[in-house]
Order: C-alpha cells, then sequence, then structure tokens
C-alpha cells in the first residue's frame, strides 16, 4: 500500500507530464534514477553508428550512472564537457559543439506544474543548446524540482539552485552563504542568462524525465 508521501509526489510528477505532454515536450515518469536512465539510453539515444551525446553542467547527471551506459553503446560519439581533466580551453569548445549534437543531456532548474521549464546560467551554453541546435534534449528532473508557477520556479533557481552550484564551486558569492538570492554584481555570480523554456519545438524534441526522487540542486 502506497504512503500518503507516495502518492503525494507520485500525483504531483503526473500533473507535470501531462502538463508538459499538453505543451509538445515528450515526459514519462520514473520511480528511480536508474530506471530513468536505462529509459534515455535504449528510447532517446539516437541510432546509427554516428550519433553523438553531449552534457550540460548537472549535479543530477553526474551523480548517475548515465555516462558509463552511453559509453557502452556501440558507435555512439561521447563528449564529455564535464571531464575535471579538460583544459578551460577545451571545455569551452566542447560547450560550443554541443549546438551541433545529435543528444543533449542535462536536468532543468524547475519544471512547474503548468508545463513550462526555467533554467539559469552564467554563460548560456546549456539553456542554449536546450532552445536549439542539438536535435534532441533529454532532461533528467528530481521530484524537488517541481513548482507550482513561474514565480515559484524563478525563485528556485535563483535561491535554492544557484546557491547550491556556488557553494559545490567554491564562488564567494553572497547567495553561497547566505541561501538566498541578493542579485549580486560580482564577477563569481553564476546568473547570467535566464530562460523560460514554455513549449517544445518541433513536438517531442525535448524530452523530461520527472524521477520519483530527490536529486541534484
Amino acid at each position: 500500500m502506497p504512503t500518503p508521501q507516495e502518492i503525494y509526489h507520485l500525483n504531483r510528477l503526473d500533473e507535470a507530464r501531462k502538463a508538459l505532454e499538453a505543451h509538445f515536450f515528450g515526459a514519462t515518469v520514473h520511480r528511480t534514477l536508474e530506471e530513468a536512465e536505462d529509459h534515455l539510453v535504449q528510447a532517446i539515444v539516437p541510432e546509427g553508428p554516428y550519433g553523438s551525446v553531449g552534457f550540460g553542467g548537472s549535479a543530477t547527471v553526474g551523480s548517475s550512472g548515465l555516462l558509463a551506459k552511453l559509453r557502452a553503446v556501440p558507435g555512439l560519439e561521447v563528449i564529455d564537457r564535464n571531464d575535471p581533466a579538460l583544459s578551460p580551453e577545451t571545455r569551452a569548445d566542447y560547450n560550443r559543439r554541443t549546438l551541433l549534437l545529435d543528444l543533449f543531456v542535462a536536468s532543468s532548474n524547475a519544471v512547474t506544474l503548468d508545463g513550462q521549464l526555467v533554467n539559469i546560467d552564467k554563460f548560456g551554453n546549456r539553456v542554449a543548446a536546450m532552445a536549439f541546435g542539438p536535435k534532441k534534449v533529454a532532461l533528467l528532473v528530481g521530484r524537488n524540482k517541481i513548482v507550482p508557477d513561474i514565480h515559484a520556479a524563478l525563485d528556485r533557481a535563483r535561491a535554492t539552485a544557484a546557491s547550491m552550484n556556488a557553494i559545490r564551486l567554491g564562488q564567494d558569492t553572497p547567495c553561497s552563504k547566505k541561501a538566498r538570492c541578493l542579485d549580486c554584481r560580482g564577477q563569481n555570480r553564476l546568473c547570467g542568462v535566464t530562460a523560460i523554456t514554455q513549449r517544445s519545438f518541433p513536438a517531442g524534441r525535448i524530452h523530461v524525465l520527472l524521477i520519483d526522487q530527490d536529486l541534484g540542486f
């Protein structure tokens, strides 16, 4: 018998799924991150020997086993811009190459219950790839990122996601100390580009994998 908490989260996930589908996104609900990874590899990865896949910065993707599973796909070129051994110049080049990928994998800072995505980047490489370029986009999204509306999504992206990322990256920003956005002006600021994705065009290009776990930032 499911607990009230389990029913609550599954209801929210399903509401978000239906709203995303109504806005032309692909959307699926998964009980675990591993289940979502397997679905991505089996159903979303491009077919053929010349497919390519790359990543945006994502704590959710980084904590998953997805990279190893993708590297095991025959003929799939995996471009790992998150490799810590990369030089800053090579990482910047990889970020530019993401616009020409067959599949771009990342997460979203927030997903609203009415089916919109909200994301904040420092340089804009992740939100640029979500908006245009890669043939397909797959977003792994934990239940903790589902919010009621755009206002809550923007607040979550600024106060929660940006603050936690600033702490993770060791950035000396006000939000890393205060756990809220103070609209800082420094060079370490992580909020440079804000994007609201209201629809997926072409239909199904962006697929959101909603996961019944708290994941990432």
